[in-house]
Formats: structure tokens, C-alpha cells, sequence
């Protein structure tokens, strides 16, 4: 069982009464222990008197349940025996070899805990550890027969309600309904919820198959958004439109993607609870089947937002069509004209003055029309938000500011694609996970990929000397910055490529990982340059796209020897004692197989780099803005924040300079949102050129008149991971977050109010002066209601991680442990001191409210806030 949920119990469904016969064990079930069947779930009634019936149960059923983790167990269909035995005797019978089991469960794993569902009768016959008895429909039933909802009689109610409640006074358990809704209708399920916790009872309220997310008093926000992509005719479907444009409007608002293609198996039941939204990405026209418009279809009707974008999802035309609105219309004869266009159109280049119709369509179930065109007496509808969430359609998506010409840096968005996304898959205003800050400062972090460590420098003073050496003195000994540094072992090893030079490249590396403010990472060991080719094609040193790796003697690519082998060279010979090799570093097109993903996670490497997020001033686009990440096949790909100096040199072409425009890229990914921490990313070979090194220094001394937070590129990667894992839920009006406790922010919308302290529970305090109001966790939860007056004292910004907050009576206890000397500001001060060690510790400054404090020293331990109020 994963650690973050070893507090925790899971129940494992058991079905005492009843048995389908899909189920594996049923073979083994003899005829006489049949006592009949349930006409409306199709299953068989059990005979549990029977004593070989239920050493079958222990064995077959509970045995591989405990075997696989389970310590608890939720015990359906108990009164099932009622169905098929009318006089008492019989039913007492029933009764008592069903606490026999149950007891006999208990007997062998005495840890074992259940929850019955009814089977109040039960009760006094057992012994084992009962936490609470469950009843299906206290408010609204769910009728098999009639495939209808119905409302619960008063009188049945009233029963249920004393049955409960006699359980809670004489056996000390807890009470929990199960009461059954549309999926579509959340509200609805909210009342009922509601309505059930009034008379002191657990609610759960969810669809009749049971698959699809139901809610309780608290209710999960999904974050879980699934990705559809088709039509792709790049070499890898990473390369597809969805990933490259699509990741960052969704993950910017706090969703987590699931990748997969139009020909893949979509997920099974109902998603409404489990995603906030399908976003469906094609690429190419009349590439859906009947199979998956009728599962879009459920879907839709379930009341799942969903976006279609670039062609439509189903056949506009055919039965489908009209399940979704769509309504088709002849081609225009004459130029279509804009009757109506939403402000978030045109976002990053004027609509075209020839107004292309695109798809020849029109939608009667459009709320709100983002593009109405009209020619001669025909409407046709573009883009629309509906009644089942939005469409975009081709050429209203993402063009060329060239129409002929496509290339990067050319695409502009012709909507804003952070509405768009928002107002199609109708997502509600919540708190929002962020990686790029930490209690309310920007992130800031260095990593080099060790390409061209043995090269040859021109720099003066360097002549002839390795790059590494320059970089060496030239940077790294001067910025303290955290920087993540690798190596490619077969440039630097003695069993390398340069075996004279390895000496003196090997000292040099050992210089540089002996440095407190690096840590290690490998950039493999043959560099690959095509991950999937390389792969593919082990021995091959040439594929389809080129060169695929270095020209290592006798060597047969294995992602193994790539990943996890260099980095066991790096922790052998490189590191000093009490490091190792926290990272891999993607090396080439940076888009690694679920192999080599696999590799590092299973000897514990991290891993990032890939995307390609350039936005400059003289392209300043968003479709450069890439996201954090990318799911693939159970693994994940860290994103590089921003890209490095090949990109900005035209690939090392020049001008050698270039690399100074990565401080557009930074000031554009800050304003007007903070998209992305401040990543200085780049190559060892960049310390060869008189020029390439002094547009590093630049940027080196950009960041030093910054006010950031630095943090290592594993610190980094670590918050992406558990952004894809943070729960976000709400208790009526109280917010809940628990997550791995590496990603400490929560980006609030302006709609909600701020948080009140004095009842908060794991935040320290937030920021509002910067693009977005931070919320800063003290560790893995968080819980708070909203204040329109905040008053309480709180932590405005600080450059060091909370190590430890605590809450006491007059103020709190605090430490920060951080990678320079110590700034952070506190406010809502009066009446309140700061102390260490029993001593008044004085503001450097004060402004605008705040107390601003300053620290040489890295870390500071037990600060207490007191206050007199």
C-alpha cells in the first residue's frame, strides 16, 4: 500500500448474501448452497447456515483480500436470506451462520474491521470489530426494476433513522447512508448529503452502478482531466497538438492530465466525480468510430464537461450529432462576417478579415456563442461554449501568423485558451496547486546537461583548457545558486570517448560535485539522441531521424545502462562521500520511453527536462509556454521549466550571445501570470565562447537582483510529482488539502476570500501582492474557511522552506531551513514580537504594514511570534 495512505483503512466489498456468477470462485459453489436467486441484480442467494459454504468464504474470498493489504471489509446483501426464507427458524439460522463467519474472520485476523450494510440483527451475535453499519436509501432509492429513481417512504425512513441510531447508543459504531442520484445532478446530491448528516449520519451519495464518483460531506474536487489526442503526424505522439498546446491551460489551473489516442481503450464507467472533463484534440477530420461517440455519448448525457477542439468528436452529421447540438449548413456563397465574437477571441492576433467557416456548422444548444459567423441568411457557430461544455474549431484554434507558413514562433492563439478551458469544462473556482513558488517567493534553481564538459574553450585566460574548467571558475564558484550538474559518462570515463582526457575531466567533475550548492545527475551514458529509435534500435548507431547516440565502442543501447549505469559511474568515482546521484537529465530529442522512465524511478533517480517553453518579445506566444509534465504509461516526465542556450543560439549557430533573451522567457512566464519558476538552464559547452559565457553571467546577475526563492532542480521535480497527487476537497464552506507535503502553495482565485488563521490548520499565510495570492502550507494538509476581514498575523513571503510551524496560544512556533542567507516578512504584527532563545528579535525594516527580517545565516530554529492579543 502506498506510504501517504498507510493511516488509513480500506474496505474490501464482500458480498455474504448474494453471489454473481462472474465471480471466480463460483464454480465451486455446490448446488444445495443455492437457496434462489434475485431476479433484479441476476445473482444467486447463498445459504450460509451451511458450514462448508463458509470455510469456502474464508478461504477463497477473505484469505486473498487480507493476502493483498485489505484490513477491512464492507459486507453486502446480509438480509438477502429473506428473499428466499420466510419462517423464523430458517432466517435464524441464516443469521447465525453469518455472525459465524464473520466471527471466524475475526478469529483469524483479529486485525480484521468491518462494515455491514444493514444487518443490524447480526449485531448482537458478533464479536469481531465492527466500525460502523451502512443502510442504503434513507432519502431517494434506486429501482432496478423500473430503472427509475423513487422517493424513500416516510414511514421506512423513520424506521431506518431509530435502527441507526439504536446501533450508534448501544455499540458505539457509526451510522452511514447510501442514498443514489444522477451523476449529472451534483446539486441534487449535495441536498441529500445534506439532509442525511442532519440526523447524525455519515452521508454518501452516489449513482446506482456505483461508478462513478460519488460525494459526502466533503466533496472531492476531481483534478483529473482526461486528454484525447488524434490525427497526430509527428513521429512520436508526444509531439501531438494536445500535449504541445493543451498541457499548460489545463495544468496553469490545476488539473492533471490523462494522456491517451482516439484508438486506445477509453476508461471505464461513468467519469462524472472522477474528471473534471474530457478534452478531445484532433488534428484530422472523420477520425472517431461508432464505438467512441457512443461512449462520448454516456459520458455527455452523465453530465461530463467536455471540450472539443480542432475537428469534432463525433460526426456532426450523423445520429450522434444531434445529441450535442451540432447542426450542419451549406458552404458559403458569399464572405462570412463576425455578428458575434467573445472578448477572449482574437486573444493573440486579430481575426482574419476573410472569416473561413471551418466546420460548416451550426449548435442549438449553445449558451454562450464565441464566434457567430453570417453569410447571405446562414449562421455558422465556430467556437461556443454549450450545454455539455465548449467546441473550438479549426481555424479558430491556433494559426499561423503566416497562413502559408508553418513554423515555431509563428502559432498565435485565437482565443484565450485559460477561459476557453475553464468555461468548457465548467471548472469551479477552487484553490489551485502551484509548483513555480513557495511561501510566496518565486523559485529559483540552475541545471546544467553535462554536453561538451571535455571541449576545448576559447575563452580568454581558458584557452585550450576543458569547458567544465571554465564553468568551474568562472560560475560555479561565484553564484551560490542551487544547481543541478551532470555528466555524460561517455564523454568523461576512461572507458569513453577521450580516455587521454578522462583524468583530468574526471578531477574537474569531482571539483564541481565536492561544491554544497550542486548536486548530481546524470545525462546518461551515450547520450541518445532519439529515445524510441535508440530503443528500437539497440546496436544501430544511424536511424530513420539521424545520429542516435555517441559512437561508443561495442555497445548495445539499453535504457538500464543509460540511466541507472551512469549514474552508479557518478556515485562510484565522481562523488564525495555522503552524495549521490539525485537526477537524470534527459539527453537529445528529450522525449524518453516509458522504459528509461521506468529505469530511473525504480533506482530512485528523478528525472526532468523535454518541452520547449522560449516565449520571448519578439515571440511572445503562448503556444511557447509548455506544461509541467507528461504521463506516460504509469511513469511520468518532468518538464523542463524553460529551455536553455541551443535554442536561444539557433542551435549553436549563433549569434553566441543569444542566450541573454532566456530573461524575456522569464519576465514573460512571470506577467500576467507566474506560469513558471526561473530555471537557468544550459550546457557545459556554453563556458567555450567568450560570448555564449558572458550572456550566462548576465543572466546570473539578472537572478541576483531578484527577490526569489532558490531551491534544487530535485526540489523542483519533486513539487510536480506531487502536484499530480494533491487532493483539493471542500467540508460545506471548508476547504481541504492534503498532498505529499513537496508542493507547498495553493494559488487562490480572486473570487474566494482569503483565509481566516485563527481557525486555519496548516498555513502559515499568503501573499497578494504578485500575479496570483499564495497560500503557504506548513506540510502535507490543509484545511480553512474563508474571512472577508483577515486580521491575524501571518507569513507574507520568506526564501526558505517552513521546517516546522506549530500553533499556540499567543502566537506560533516556527523554523526556516533554506540555500542563502535568510529573508521574510511578517504582517498584521501589532501587538506581536518575534524572539529566539527568549530575545526580541527587531525588523531590518518596516513597510506598508509589513516587518521585513534578514538573516546571514541559511536556517533559523524555534522563532516564536508572541502576541498580546
Amino acid at each position: 500500500m502506498p506510504t501517504d495512505f498507510r493511516d488509513q483503512t480500506f474496505y474490501a466489498y464482500v458480498s455474504l448474501g448474494e453471489v454473481l456468477a462472474s465471480r471466480s470462485y463460483f464454480s465451486r459453489i455446490q448446488p444445495e448452497w443455492r437457496l434462489g436467486k434475485n431476479p433484479n441484480w441476476g445473482s444467486f442467494i447463498l445459504d450460509q447456515s451451511s458450514q462448508p459454504l463458509r470455510d469456502l468464504f474464508l478461504d477463497l474470498v477473505f484469505a486473498p483480500l487480507w493476502e493483498q493489504g485489505y484490513r477491512g471489509f464492507f459486507l453486502d446483501t446480509l438480509d438477502s436470506y429473506q428473499l428466499a426464507v420466510t419462517d423464523e427458524a430458517g432466517r435464524q439460522a441464516q443469521r447465525e451462520g453469518l455472525a459465524a463467519l464473520i466471527n471466524a474472520v475475526g478469529e483469524r485476523y483479529p486485525d480484521a474491521r468491518f462494515i455491514f450494510n444493514r444487518g443490524f440483527e447480526l449485531m448482537p451475535m458478533v464479536s469481531a470489530t465492527v466500525d460502523a453499519i451502512a443502510a442504503e436509501s434513507l432519502y431517494q432509492s434506486w429501482q432496478p426494476d423500473t430503472q427509475a429513481y423513487q422517493s424513500v417512504p416516510e414511514a421506512d425512513r423513520a424506521w431506518l433513522i431509530e435502527q441507526l441510531r439504536k446501533s450508534r447508543e448501544t455499540y458505539g459504531i457509526e451510522s452511514i447512508a447510501i442514498d443514489y442520484a444522477p451523476l449529472a445532478n451534483r446539486d441534487q446530491a449535495r441536498e441529500l448529503a445534506g439532509r442525511i448528516a442532519a440526523h447524525g449520519i455519515i452521508p454518501w451519495v452516489t449513482n446506482p452502478a456505483i461508478d462513478g464518483m460519488g460525494l459526502g460531506l466533503r466533496e472531492i474536487l476531481p483534478r483529473d482531466v482526461l486528454v484525447i489526442h488524434g490525427g497526430n503526424d509527428e513521429r512520436t505522439w508526444e509531439l501531438a497538438d494536445a500535449v504541445r498546446y493543451g498541457l499548460m491551460p489545463l495544468q496553469f489551473q490545476g488539473l492533471v492530465p490523462e494522456i491517451r489516442s482516439i484508438d486506445e481503450a477509453m476508461p471505464s464507467g461513468l467519469l462524472r466525480g472522477r474528471y473534471a472533463g474530457i478534452v478531445i484534440w484532433l488534428e484530422k477530420d472523420n477520425i472517431t468510430t461508432p464505438a467512441f461517440e457512443d461512449w462520448l455519448v454516456t459520458q455527455r448525457e452523465a453530465g461530463v464537461p467536455i471540450a472539443m477542439i480542432g475537428y469534432p468528436a463525433v460526426d456532426p452529421l450523423g445520429p450522434n450529432g444531434s445529441v450535442f447540438g451540432f447542426e450542419g449548413r451549406n458552404n458559403p456563397r458569399q464572405l462570412p462576417e463576425a455578428v458575434t465574437q467573445h472578448p477572449a477571441m482574437g486573444f493573440e492576433a486579430p481575426l482574419p478579415a476573410y472569416m473561413p467557416v471551418g466546420e460548416p456548422l451550426y449548435n442549438s444548444q449553445a449558451t454562450v456563442p464565441w464566434l457567430e459567423l453570417m453569410s447571405g441568411q446562414q449562421r455558422y457557430m465556430p467556437v461556443a461554449m454549450t450545454e455539455w461544455g465548449g467546441y473550438a474549431f479549426n481555424p479558430y484554434v491556433i494559426r499561423s501568423t503566416l497562413p502559408t507558413v508553418q513554423g515555431k514562433g509563428l502559432e498565435r492563439w485565437m482565443l484565450n485558451p485559460l477561459t476557453f478551458m475553464s468555461d468548457a469544462l465548467k471548472l469551479p473556482q477552487m484553490p489551485i496547486p502551484d509548483v513555480t513558488t513557495e511561501n510566496g517567493k518565486r523559485l529559483l534553481f540552475a541545471h546544467i546537461d553535462g554536453d561538451g564538459f571535455p571541449s576545448l574553450a576559447e575563452v580568454e585566460g581558458y584557452q585550450g583548457q576543458p569547458d567544465a574548467l571554465v564553468l568551474l571558475e568562472e560560475v560555479l564558484k561565484k553564484y551560490s545558486v542551487p544547481t543541478t550538474v551532470s555528466i555524460i559518462e561517455g564523454e568523461v570515463s576512461p572507458q569513453g570517448l577521450y580516455p587521454k582526457m578522462a583524468p583530468r575531466l574526471e578531477h574537474i567533475a569531482r571539483q564541481i560535485f565536492a561544491l554544497s550548492h550542486v548536486e548530481a545527475a546524470t545525462h546518461t551514458y551515450s547520450h541518445p539522441f532519439f529515445w524510441y529509435d535508440a530503443e528500437a534500435q539497440p546496436a544501430d548507431l544511424i536511424g530513420e531521424e539521424g545520429q542516435l547516440r555517441l559512437p561508443l565502442p561495442n555497445y548495445s543501447m539499453t535504457p538500464e545502462r543509460e540511466v541507472a549505469g551512469s549514474a552508479r559511474y557518478i556515485d562510484s568515482n565522481l562523488l564525495p562521500p555522503g552524495k549521490k546521484t539525485r537526477m537524470v537529465l534527459w539527453s537529445g530529442d528529450t522525449i524518453p520511453t516509458p522504459q528509461a522512465l521506468k529505469v530511473a524511478r525504480e533506482h530512485g533517480l528523478l528525472n526532468m527536462n523535454g518541452s520547449d517553453t522560449v516565449i520571448t518579445r519578439s515571440e511572445p506566444t503562448w503556444t511557447l509556454i509548455k506544461g509541467i509534465g507528461l504521463p506516460k504509461g504509469g511513469e511520468y516526465q518532468v518538464y523542463a521549466p524553460n529551455q536553455n542556450e541551443n535554442i536561444y543560439t539557433n542551435e549553436w549557430t549563433g549569434p553566441f550571445y543569444g542566450f541573454n533573451r532566456v530573461i524575456e522567457t522569464f519576465e514573460l512566464t512571470e506577467s500576467p501570470h507566474r506560469f513558471k519558476p526561473v530555471d537557468i538552464y544550459y550546457h557545459t559547452y556554453i563556458a567555450s565562447k567568450n560570448a555564449s559565457l558572458q550572456s550566462l553571467l548576465d543572466v546570473y546577475r539578472w537572478a541576483g537582483k531578484q527577490d526569489l526563492h532558490p531551491v534544487f532542480a530535485s526540489e523542483y521535480v519533486r513539487k510536480v510529482l506531487d502536484f499530480n497527487e494533491m487532493v483539493i476537497a471542500r467540508d460545506g464552506d471548508r476547504w481541504l488539502v492534503r498532498g505529499g507535503g513537496e508542493l507547498r502553495t495553493l494559488r487562490l482565485p480572486s473570487s474566494l476570500p482569503l483565509p481566516d488563521l485563527t481557525s486555519s490548520e496548516g498555513l502559515a499565510g499568503y501573499r497578494e501582492d504578485k500575479p496570483g495570492r499564495y497560500l503557504h502550507l506548513t506540510g502535507k494538509q490543509a484545511s480553512w474557511t474563508g474571512t472577508e476581514q483577515p486580521r491575524a498575523p501571518y507569513l507574507q513571503q520568506a526564501n526558505a522552506r517552513l521546517t516546522a510551524f506549530e500553533t499556540l496560544p499567543e502566537g506560533w512556533r516556527f523554523s526556516l531551513q533554506g540555500h542563502e542567507g535568510l529573508s521574510f516578512s511578517l504582517a498584521n504584527m501589532t501587538g506581536c514580537q518575534l524572539r529566539q532563545n527568549g530575545k526580541v528579535i527587531s525588523p531590518a525594516r518596516r513597510s506598508g504594514g509589513l516587518y521585513h527580517y534578514r538573516s546571514a545565516r541559511h536556517g533559523l530554529e524555534e522563532l516564536r511570534l508572541q502576541c498580546s492579543h
